[in-house]
Protein backbone atom coordinates (compact mmCIF):
# COMPACT_ATOMS: atom_id res chain seq x y z
CA UNK A 1 0.00 0.00 0.00
CA UNK A 2 1.64 3.54 -0.83
CA UNK A 3 2.02 6.01 1.51
CA UNK A 4 0.58 9.47 0.84
CA UNK A 5 3.35 11.03 -0.28
CA UNK A 6 4.00 8.12 -2.80
CA UNK A 7 0.67 8.75 -4.04
CA UNK A 8 1.83 12.66 -4.44
CA UNK A 9 4.87 11.46 -6.53
CA UNK A 10 3.13 8.63 -8.16
CA UNK A 11 0.09 11.25 -9.40
CA UNK A 12 2.69 13.78 -10.69
CA UNK A 13 4.49 11.61 -12.94
CA UNK A 14 1.33 10.43 -14.13
CA UNK A 15 0.41 13.58 -15.28
CA UNK A 16 3.52 14.60 -16.74
CA UNK A 17 2.98 11.34 -18.87
CA UNK A 18 -0.51 12.66 -19.64
CA UNK A 19 1.07 15.91 -20.58
CA UNK A 20 4.09 14.55 -22.99
CA UNK A 21 1.10 12.21 -24.73
CA UNK A 22 0.35 15.69 -26.58
CA UNK A 23 1.16 15.55 -30.22
CA UNK A 24 1.73 18.46 -33.03
CA UNK A 25 -2.09 16.99 -34.33
CA UNK A 26 -3.48 18.79 -31.44
CA UNK A 27 -2.65 22.20 -32.21
CA UNK A 28 -4.85 24.21 -33.29
CA UNK A 29 -5.70 24.66 -37.45
CA UNK A 30 -4.30 28.62 -37.14
CA UNK A 31 -1.25 27.79 -34.87
CA UNK A 32 0.38 24.56 -37.59
CA UNK A 33 -0.35 26.97 -40.54
CA UNK A 34 1.87 29.69 -39.21
CA UNK A 35 4.69 26.74 -38.11
CA UNK A 36 4.32 25.44 -41.67
CA UNK A 37 4.22 28.77 -42.85
CA UNK A 38 8.28 28.89 -41.91
CA UNK A 39 9.20 26.14 -43.52
CA UNK A 40 10.09 26.34 -47.26
CA UNK A 41 7.46 24.96 -49.28
CA UNK A 42 8.39 21.59 -50.53
CA UNK A 43 9.08 20.87 -46.67
CA UNK A 44 5.83 21.57 -45.56
CA UNK A 45 4.34 20.01 -48.44
CA UNK A 46 5.94 16.79 -46.99
CA UNK A 47 4.04 17.02 -44.23
CA UNK A 48 0.84 16.13 -45.71
CA UNK A 49 2.01 12.43 -45.26
CA UNK A 50 2.16 12.94 -41.36
CA UNK A 51 -1.96 12.91 -40.71
CA UNK A 52 -5.16 13.46 -41.98
CA UNK A 53 -5.31 16.35 -40.02
CA UNK A 54 -2.03 17.39 -41.79
CA UNK A 55 -2.92 16.62 -45.67
CA UNK A 56 -4.22 19.88 -46.57
CA UNK A 57 -2.34 22.53 -43.87
CA UNK A 58 0.37 23.37 -46.21
CA UNK A 59 -2.38 24.52 -48.55
CA UNK A 60 -2.57 27.74 -46.50
CA UNK A 61 0.98 28.48 -47.22
CA UNK A 62 2.07 32.47 -46.93
CA UNK A 63 5.28 32.21 -48.23
CA UNK A 64 5.31 30.67 -51.62
CA UNK A 65 9.03 30.73 -52.95
CA UNK A 66 9.72 28.89 -55.84
CA UNK A 67 13.50 28.16 -57.28
CA UNK A 68 15.59 25.24 -57.54
CA UNK A 69 16.38 24.68 -54.39
CA UNK A 70 12.56 24.45 -52.56
CA UNK A 71 11.27 22.66 -55.59
CA UNK A 72 14.67 20.14 -55.74
CA UNK A 73 14.56 16.58 -56.34
CA UNK A 74 13.79 14.57 -53.17
CA UNK A 75 16.25 11.77 -53.29
CA UNK A 76 19.25 12.31 -51.81
CA UNK A 77 22.91 11.28 -53.15
CA UNK A 78 25.50 10.88 -50.17
CA UNK A 79 28.30 12.09 -51.98
CA UNK A 80 26.40 15.23 -53.39
CA UNK A 81 23.41 15.67 -51.23
CA UNK A 82 19.77 16.69 -52.45
CA UNK A 83 20.53 16.33 -56.18
CA UNK A 84 18.69 20.05 -57.49
CA UNK A 85 18.97 19.30 -61.25
CA UNK A 86 15.72 20.96 -62.43
CA UNK A 87 14.63 21.04 -65.94
CA UNK A 88 11.43 24.16 -66.74
CA UNK A 89 9.43 21.99 -67.76
CA UNK A 90 9.51 20.03 -64.06
CA UNK A 91 9.57 23.19 -62.67
CA UNK A 92 6.54 24.56 -64.31
CA UNK A 93 4.72 21.07 -63.24
CA UNK A 94 5.40 21.34 -59.81
CA UNK A 95 4.18 25.62 -59.75
CA UNK A 96 1.20 24.41 -61.43
CA UNK A 97 0.49 21.62 -59.36
CA UNK A 98 1.13 23.62 -55.97
CA UNK A 99 -0.84 26.74 -57.16
CA UNK A 100 -3.89 24.32 -58.10
CA UNK A 101 -4.40 22.82 -54.71
CA UNK A 102 -3.37 26.18 -52.82
CA UNK A 103 -6.47 27.64 -51.22
CA UNK A 104 -5.41 31.11 -52.96
CA UNK A 105 -5.76 33.12 -49.65
CA UNK A 106 -3.38 34.85 -47.44
CA UNK A 107 -0.16 34.75 -49.52
CA UNK A 108 2.26 37.44 -47.89
CA UNK A 109 5.20 36.54 -50.08
CA UNK A 110 5.56 34.81 -53.78
CA UNK A 111 8.58 34.66 -55.30
CA UNK A 112 9.39 33.16 -58.86
CA UNK A 113 13.03 32.32 -59.65
CA UNK A 114 14.02 30.03 -62.33
CA UNK A 115 15.62 30.26 -65.91
CA UNK A 116 12.51 31.11 -68.38
CA UNK A 117 11.39 33.21 -71.31
CA UNK A 118 8.74 33.84 -74.07
CA UNK A 119 8.01 30.78 -74.74
CA UNK A 120 6.67 29.80 -71.07
CA UNK A 121 4.33 33.22 -71.19
CA UNK A 122 1.01 31.24 -70.88
CA UNK A 123 2.34 29.31 -67.67
CA UNK A 124 4.18 32.54 -66.17
CA UNK A 125 0.63 34.36 -67.10
CA UNK A 126 -1.56 32.57 -64.97
CA UNK A 127 1.12 32.51 -61.47
CA UNK A 128 0.84 36.32 -62.04
CA UNK A 129 -3.11 35.53 -62.20
CA UNK A 130 -2.61 33.62 -58.90
CA UNK A 131 -0.69 36.47 -57.13
CA UNK A 132 -3.17 38.52 -58.21
CA UNK A 133 -6.43 37.21 -56.74
CA UNK A 134 -4.88 35.84 -53.43
CA UNK A 135 -3.69 39.33 -53.03
CA UNK A 136 -0.25 39.39 -52.42
CA UNK A 137 2.07 41.84 -50.62
CA UNK A 138 5.23 40.75 -52.04
CA UNK A 139 5.64 39.44 -55.47
CA UNK A 140 8.96 38.38 -56.93
CA UNK A 141 9.29 37.79 -61.04
CA UNK A 142 12.73 36.91 -61.61
CA UNK A 143 13.11 34.60 -64.76
CA UNK A 144 17.42 35.05 -65.30
CA UNK A 145 16.62 32.31 -62.26
CA UNK A 146 20.13 33.45 -60.55
CA UNK A 147 21.62 36.40 -58.90
CA UNK A 148 22.60 39.98 -60.66
CA UNK A 149 26.32 38.47 -60.21
CA UNK A 150 25.15 35.24 -62.23
CA UNK A 151 24.60 37.36 -65.57
CA UNK A 152 26.72 40.87 -65.07
CA UNK A 153 30.61 41.71 -65.41
CA UNK A 154 31.21 44.90 -63.13
CA UNK A 155 34.60 45.46 -65.07
CA UNK A 156 33.47 46.60 -68.47
CA UNK A 157 29.19 46.87 -68.03
CA UNK A 158 28.47 44.34 -70.65
CA UNK A 159 25.54 42.04 -69.45
CA UNK A 160 25.03 38.69 -70.67
CA UNK A 161 21.59 38.01 -71.15
CA UNK A 162 20.80 34.53 -70.15
CA UNK A 163 16.85 34.88 -72.13
CA UNK A 164 17.10 35.33 -75.67
CA UNK A 165 13.75 36.54 -75.87
CA UNK A 166 12.43 38.07 -72.55
CA UNK A 167 8.84 37.19 -70.97
CA UNK A 168 6.83 40.57 -71.26
CA UNK A 169 4.57 41.06 -68.49
CA UNK A 170 1.12 41.18 -69.53
CA UNK A 171 -0.97 44.32 -69.58
CA UNK A 172 -3.96 43.13 -66.93
CA UNK A 173 -0.81 43.19 -64.69
CA UNK A 174 -1.00 47.05 -64.26
CA UNK A 175 -4.73 46.91 -64.56
CA UNK A 176 -6.21 49.87 -61.92
CA UNK A 177 -8.07 46.58 -60.29
CA UNK A 178 -5.05 44.88 -59.98
CA UNK A 179 -2.20 45.16 -57.58
CA UNK A 180 -3.83 47.14 -54.99
CA UNK A 181 -2.72 44.75 -51.96
CA UNK A 182 0.87 44.83 -53.32
CA UNK A 183 3.45 46.15 -51.45
CA UNK A 184 6.71 45.12 -52.44
CA UNK A 185 7.81 44.37 -56.35
CA UNK A 186 10.79 42.66 -58.07
CA UNK A 187 11.02 42.81 -61.64
CA UNK A 188 14.21 40.44 -63.51
CA UNK A 189 15.19 40.09 -66.73
CA UNK A 190 11.25 40.91 -67.97
CA UNK A 191 10.19 43.52 -70.48
CA UNK A 192 7.78 45.94 -69.57
CA UNK A 193 5.36 48.00 -70.95
CA UNK A 194 3.04 49.89 -69.48
CA UNK A 195 -0.66 50.50 -70.81
CA UNK A 196 -2.19 54.04 -70.94
CA UNK A 197 -4.80 53.73 -68.16
CA UNK A 198 -1.99 52.32 -65.90
CA UNK A 199 -3.04 54.12 -62.47
CA UNK A 200 -0.10 52.65 -60.46
CA UNK A 201 0.09 50.17 -57.48
CA UNK A 202 -1.66 52.34 -54.57
CA UNK A 203 -0.19 50.74 -51.74
CA UNK A 204 3.33 50.22 -53.43
CA UNK A 205 6.47 50.51 -50.95
CA UNK A 206 9.42 48.69 -52.98
CA UNK A 207 10.25 48.61 -56.25
CA UNK A 208 12.76 46.70 -57.76
CA UNK A 209 14.36 46.37 -61.68
CA UNK A 210 17.07 44.56 -62.88
CA UNK A 211 17.65 43.75 -65.96
CA UNK A 212 14.36 44.91 -67.36
CA UNK A 213 13.41 45.93 -70.91
CA UNK A 214 11.64 49.41 -70.04
CA UNK A 215 12.02 53.16 -71.63
CA UNK A 216 12.73 56.20 -69.55
CA UNK A 217 8.82 57.17 -69.85
CA UNK A 218 7.83 54.23 -68.10
CA UNK A 219 10.22 54.39 -65.43
CA UNK A 220 9.08 58.10 -64.83
CA UNK A 221 5.07 56.92 -65.12
CA UNK A 222 5.68 54.08 -62.57
CA UNK A 223 7.89 56.92 -60.00
CA UNK A 224 4.98 59.50 -60.36
CA UNK A 225 1.72 57.04 -60.14
CA UNK A 226 3.01 55.19 -56.93
CA UNK A 227 2.21 57.78 -54.81
CA UNK A 228 3.51 55.13 -51.38
CA UNK A 229 7.00 54.11 -52.65
CA UNK A 230 9.76 54.46 -50.16
CA UNK A 231 12.32 52.34 -51.89
CA UNK A 232 13.62 52.11 -55.20
CA UNK A 233 16.11 50.20 -56.94
CA UNK A 234 16.84 49.82 -60.92
CA UNK A 235 19.86 48.10 -62.40
CA UNK A 236 21.38 46.93 -65.65
CA UNK A 237 18.42 48.50 -67.64
CA UNK A 238 20.44 48.90 -70.72
CA UNK A 239 17.70 50.84 -72.08
CA UNK A 240 17.10 53.40 -69.68
CA UNK A 241 19.38 56.99 -70.46
CA UNK A 242 17.66 59.43 -67.67
CA UNK A 243 15.60 58.98 -64.49
CA UNK A 244 13.93 62.26 -64.19
CA UNK A 245 11.34 63.29 -62.24
CA UNK A 246 9.99 66.43 -61.10
CA UNK A 247 6.98 65.66 -59.81
CA UNK A 248 7.13 65.51 -55.78
CA UNK A 249 7.83 61.65 -54.46
CA UNK A 250 7.41 62.85 -50.79
CA UNK A 251 8.07 59.46 -49.66
CA UNK A 252 11.01 58.20 -51.78
CA UNK A 253 13.81 57.97 -49.11
CA UNK A 254 16.37 55.23 -50.30
CA UNK A 255 17.84 54.95 -53.96
CA UNK A 256 19.74 52.43 -55.86
CA UNK A 257 21.00 52.89 -59.09
CA UNK A 258 23.18 50.06 -60.43
CA UNK A 259 25.29 49.81 -63.50
CA UNK A 260 22.62 51.04 -66.17
CA UNK A 261 25.42 51.30 -68.62
CA UNK A 262 23.67 54.01 -70.77
CA UNK A 263 22.27 56.23 -68.04
CA UNK A 264 23.47 59.71 -68.38
CA UNK A 265 21.54 61.74 -65.62
CA UNK A 266 19.58 61.65 -62.32
CA UNK A 267 17.42 64.20 -61.09
CA UNK A 268 14.69 63.51 -58.53
CA UNK A 269 12.24 65.86 -56.48
CA UNK A 270 12.68 63.87 -53.41
CA UNK A 271 14.39 63.85 -50.00
CA UNK A 272 16.75 61.07 -50.01
CA UNK A 273 17.89 59.71 -46.63
CA UNK A 274 20.17 56.70 -48.54
CA UNK A 275 21.64 56.79 -51.84
CA UNK A 276 23.80 53.86 -53.83
CA UNK A 277 25.12 54.59 -57.09
CA UNK A 278 27.25 52.23 -59.31
CA UNK A 279 28.64 53.51 -62.83
CA UNK A 280 30.36 56.32 -64.39
CA UNK A 281 30.17 59.76 -63.34
CA UNK A 282 26.36 61.63 -63.90
CA UNK A 283 24.76 64.89 -62.61
CA UNK A 284 22.81 63.55 -59.90
CA UNK A 285 20.46 66.41 -58.52
CA UNK A 286 17.88 66.38 -56.10
CA UNK A 287 15.11 68.87 -55.11
CA UNK A 288 16.78 68.32 -51.58
CA UNK A 289 19.39 66.68 -49.50
CA UNK A 290 18.78 67.37 -46.12
CA UNK A 291 17.84 63.90 -45.01
CA UNK A 292 20.24 61.99 -47.31
CA UNK A 293 22.74 61.04 -44.77
CA UNK A 294 24.20 57.67 -45.75
CA UNK A 295 25.71 57.33 -49.22
CA UNK A 296 27.36 54.57 -51.05
CA UNK A 297 28.85 54.87 -54.64
CA UNK A 298 30.87 53.17 -56.47
CA UNK A 299 32.55 54.80 -59.77
CA UNK A 300 33.23 52.69 -62.95
CA UNK A 301 36.53 52.88 -64.88
CA UNK A 302 36.08 54.72 -68.35
CA UNK A 303 39.20 55.22 -70.88
CA UNK A 304 38.65 58.68 -71.58
CA UNK A 305 37.21 60.21 -67.98
CA UNK A 306 39.01 60.11 -64.88
CA UNK A 307 37.37 61.09 -61.67
CA UNK A 308 39.74 60.20 -58.47
CA UNK A 309 37.52 59.76 -54.82
CA UNK A 310 38.85 62.68 -53.21
CA UNK A 311 38.76 64.91 -56.47
CA UNK A 312 35.02 63.30 -56.13
CA UNK A 313 34.32 64.27 -52.95
CA UNK A 314 35.77 67.74 -53.13
CA UNK A 315 34.08 68.42 -56.42
CA UNK A 316 30.99 66.33 -56.37
CA UNK A 317 27.53 65.96 -55.66
CA UNK A 318 28.51 65.50 -51.95
CA UNK A 319 29.83 68.72 -51.58
CA UNK A 320 26.14 69.96 -51.44
CA UNK A 321 24.99 67.16 -48.47
CA UNK A 322 24.87 69.12 -44.93
CA UNK A 323 24.06 65.92 -43.31
CA UNK A 324 26.21 63.35 -44.62
CA UNK A 325 27.21 60.72 -41.64
CA UNK A 326 28.25 57.56 -43.91
CA UNK A 327 29.83 57.67 -46.92
CA UNK A 328 31.42 54.56 -49.15
CA UNK A 329 33.19 55.22 -52.26
CA UNK A 330 34.75 53.05 -55.12
CA UNK A 331 37.25 54.89 -57.47
CA UNK A 332 40.09 53.85 -60.11
CA UNK A 333 42.64 56.34 -59.01
CA UNK A 334 44.42 57.20 -62.16
CA UNK A 335 46.04 61.02 -61.71
CA UNK A 336 46.79 63.17 -58.79
CA UNK A 337 44.24 65.75 -57.45
CA UNK A 338 44.82 69.32 -56.64
CA UNK A 339 43.19 70.13 -53.81
CA UNK A 340 42.09 73.37 -53.16
CA UNK A 341 42.92 75.93 -50.36
CA UNK A 342 39.85 76.02 -48.72
CA UNK A 343 38.02 72.78 -49.60
CA UNK A 344 34.67 72.05 -48.84
CA UNK A 345 34.35 70.44 -45.09
CA UNK A 346 31.77 67.76 -44.40
CA UNK A 347 30.84 68.89 -41.19
CA UNK A 348 28.39 65.74 -40.19
CA UNK A 349 30.49 63.13 -41.66
CA UNK A 350 31.36 60.45 -39.05
CA UNK A 351 31.90 57.02 -41.17
CA UNK A 352 33.93 56.95 -44.42
CA UNK A 353 34.81 54.20 -46.61
CA UNK A 354 37.29 54.60 -49.53
CA UNK A 355 37.96 51.30 -52.10
CA UNK A 356 41.05 52.77 -53.97
CA UNK A 357 42.26 50.85 -57.53
CA UNK A 358 45.48 53.14 -57.89
CA UNK A 359 46.87 52.21 -61.34
CA UNK A 360 50.01 53.40 -63.18
CA UNK A 361 52.28 50.70 -63.68
CA UNK A 362 55.58 52.30 -64.94
CA UNK A 363 54.79 55.82 -64.47
CA UNK A 364 52.56 56.90 -61.62
CA UNK A 365 51.20 60.48 -61.20
CA UNK A 366 48.96 59.68 -58.27
CA UNK A 367 50.27 60.08 -54.73
CA UNK A 368 48.40 58.02 -51.76
CA UNK A 369 50.28 61.05 -48.83
CA UNK A 370 46.95 63.05 -51.15
CA UNK A 371 44.81 61.25 -48.60
CA UNK A 372 45.81 62.63 -45.74
CA UNK A 373 43.62 65.97 -46.72
CA UNK A 374 40.18 63.86 -45.22
CA UNK A 375 41.76 64.96 -42.13
CA UNK A 376 41.50 67.99 -42.71
CA UNK A 377 37.72 67.95 -45.10
CA UNK A 378 35.79 65.70 -42.31
CA UNK A 379 36.76 67.10 -39.01
CA UNK A 380 34.46 64.86 -37.09
CA UNK A 381 35.08 61.93 -38.13
CA UNK A 382 34.80 58.95 -36.08
CA UNK A 383 35.83 55.67 -38.15
CA UNK A 384 38.08 55.70 -41.34
CA UNK A 385 38.94 52.66 -43.81
CA UNK A 386 40.95 53.17 -46.70
CA UNK A 387 40.74 49.70 -48.52
CA UNK A 388 43.46 50.12 -51.20
CA UNK A 389 44.78 48.26 -54.36
CA UNK A 390 47.86 49.48 -55.47
CA UNK A 391 47.83 48.00 -59.20
CA UNK A 392 51.75 49.34 -60.12
CA UNK A 393 55.16 48.78 -60.43
CA UNK A 394 56.10 46.80 -56.16
CA UNK A 395 58.48 48.46 -54.54
CA UNK A 396 58.30 47.97 -50.86
CA UNK A 397 60.19 50.96 -48.96
CA UNK A 398 63.26 50.58 -47.47
CA UNK A 399 65.81 53.42 -45.93
CA UNK A 400 67.71 53.64 -49.79
CA UNK A 401 64.60 55.16 -50.96
CA UNK A 402 65.34 58.56 -49.24
CA UNK A 403 63.66 59.76 -46.09
CA UNK A 404 60.04 60.05 -45.19
CA UNK A 405 58.19 62.88 -45.90
CA UNK A 406 56.77 64.44 -42.76
CA UNK A 407 53.76 66.70 -43.23
CA UNK A 408 52.58 69.51 -40.68
CA UNK A 409 50.34 67.24 -38.70
CA UNK A 410 47.02 68.10 -38.45
CA UNK A 411 45.19 67.92 -35.08
CA UNK A 412 42.43 65.86 -35.52
CA UNK A 413 40.01 65.65 -32.54
CA UNK A 414 37.67 62.80 -32.81
CA UNK A 415 39.03 60.18 -35.17
CA UNK A 416 39.02 56.70 -33.28
CA UNK A 417 39.23 54.24 -35.76
CA UNK A 418 41.47 53.33 -39.06
CA UNK A 419 41.58 50.55 -40.79
CA UNK A 420 44.08 50.47 -44.32
CA UNK A 421 44.09 47.31 -46.39
CA UNK A 422 46.40 46.51 -49.20
CA UNK A 423 48.96 47.68 -47.52
CA UNK A 424 52.35 46.71 -49.78
CA UNK A 425 54.69 48.66 -48.07
CA UNK A 426 54.80 51.62 -50.75
CA UNK A 427 56.75 54.48 -49.37
CA UNK A 428 53.92 56.68 -49.99
CA UNK A 429 51.80 54.25 -48.10
CA UNK A 430 54.05 54.72 -45.42
CA UNK A 431 53.82 58.20 -45.32
CA UNK A 432 49.82 58.28 -44.65
CA UNK A 433 49.80 56.27 -42.24
CA UNK A 434 52.40 58.32 -40.37
CA UNK A 435 50.54 60.91 -40.97
CA UNK A 436 47.05 59.56 -39.42
CA UNK A 437 48.76 58.18 -36.62
CA UNK A 438 50.77 61.54 -35.45
CA UNK A 439 47.67 63.57 -36.03
CA UNK A 440 45.08 61.60 -34.56
CA UNK A 441 45.12 62.87 -30.77
CA UNK A 442 42.18 60.58 -29.48
CA UNK A 443 43.28 57.34 -31.85
CA UNK A 444 42.54 53.97 -30.28
CA UNK A 445 42.86 51.92 -33.04
CA UNK A 446 44.47 51.36 -36.03
CA UNK A 447 44.37 48.34 -38.03
CA UNK A 448 47.02 48.25 -41.06
CA UNK A 449 46.63 44.59 -43.24
CA UNK A 450 48.80 43.73 -46.59
CA UNK A 451 45.72 41.51 -47.47
CA UNK A 452 43.03 42.54 -50.46
CA UNK A 453 39.64 43.61 -49.08
CA UNK A 454 38.08 45.16 -52.61
CA UNK A 455 35.69 42.50 -53.36
CA UNK A 456 36.67 42.78 -57.37
CA UNK A 457 40.13 42.09 -56.27
CA UNK A 458 40.00 39.95 -53.29
CA UNK A 459 39.19 36.79 -55.15
CA UNK A 460 43.25 37.07 -56.98
CA UNK A 461 45.11 37.85 -53.71
CA UNK A 462 46.91 34.11 -53.92
CA UNK A 463 49.42 36.10 -56.34
CA UNK A 464 50.51 38.64 -53.62
CA UNK A 465 51.66 36.62 -51.29
CA UNK A 466 55.15 38.16 -51.54
CA UNK A 467 53.39 41.57 -51.41
CA UNK A 468 52.12 40.59 -48.64
CA UNK A 469 55.20 39.73 -46.71
CA UNK A 470 57.01 42.87 -48.03
CA UNK A 471 54.06 45.12 -46.00
CA UNK A 472 53.61 43.53 -43.09
CA UNK A 473 57.94 43.75 -42.63
CA UNK A 474 57.26 47.76 -43.95
CA UNK A 475 54.32 48.18 -41.77
CA UNK A 476 56.07 46.61 -38.37
CA UNK A 477 59.43 48.57 -39.06
CA UNK A 478 58.48 51.49 -39.69
CA UNK A 479 54.83 52.10 -38.55
CA UNK A 480 54.57 50.45 -34.96
CA UNK A 481 58.21 51.94 -34.50
CA UNK A 482 56.57 55.63 -33.88
CA UNK A 483 53.60 54.02 -32.21
CA UNK A 484 53.87 55.20 -28.75
CA UNK A 485 50.17 54.44 -27.51
CA UNK A 486 50.47 50.88 -28.79
CA UNK A 487 46.97 51.52 -30.74
CA UNK A 488 48.52 49.80 -34.00
CA UNK A 489 47.43 46.12 -34.66
CA UNK A 490 49.81 44.98 -37.87
CA UNK A 491 47.46 42.16 -39.33
CA UNK A 492 49.43 38.83 -40.84
CA UNK A 493 48.72 37.29 -44.35
CA UNK A 494 49.15 33.20 -43.79
CA UNK A 495 51.01 32.27 -46.94
CA UNK A 496 48.50 30.14 -49.21
CA UNK A 497 50.14 26.83 -49.07
CA UNK A 498 49.88 27.21 -45.19
CA UNK A 499 45.90 28.06 -45.74
CA UNK A 500 45.15 25.02 -48.17
CA UNK A 501 47.28 22.49 -46.19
Amino acid sequence: MMTDSEQCLYGAVAKRRKVAEISPCDLPMDILSTILSLLPINDAIRTSVLSKKFKFVWCSHTNLTFNKCTLRKTYFRPSKGYFQALYDKEFITRVDTILHQHSGTGVELMEIRFLLESKHADHIDSWISFAIASKTKEFVVNVSGTSRYGFVSFWDGQMRRLVREPYSLPSQFFSPNNGSHLQCLELWSVSLQLPSDYKGFLNLKSLTLVDVSITNEDVQCMLSKCNLLEFFEIAYCRNVTSIRMLHPLDRLMHLVVDVCAKLKEIELNCGLATLKYTGIVVPLVFASTSKLTNINVAIRQEKMLNQSALSYMITGFPATLPRLEALTLFCYERERTIVPERPFKFTYLRNLRLELIILGKEIRTTDVLDYAHLLKIAPFMETMELIMFMSCWHRPYCKADGELRIGLPHQHTHLQNVRISGFFGHKEQVELALHILRSSIVLKKMDITPKLEITRIASRDSKYQQHYEDGHRVATEFVCKADHHNVVNVVGVLAQTAMEA
